[in-house]
């Protein structure tokens, strides 16, 4: 179940959503308004035992083909 980042386009509330289903109509909690979904981050953990394991994900890789 993700978490989306919205913002109304009528009173510019920016706000997150807890979405259950895709077909879940958002709307503006405060005025109701239209929303627009905006671009989010996100981050990954990983551990180092799983680093050790991923060399590609472990750092820079050096040039072999110069």
């Amino acid at each position: 179940m993700p978490i989306f980042e919205y913002n109304c386009e009528d009173c510019s509330y920016k706000f997150n959503q807890l979405l259950i289903s895709r077909d879940t109509q958002v709307k503006c909690p405060l005025c109701q308004g239209d929303v627009k979904k905006l671009m989010s981050t996100f981050s990954v953990r990983v551990s180092h035992n799983a680093t050790s394991n991923l060399p590609e994900m472990a750092g820079p890789k050096m040039c072999t083909n110069c």
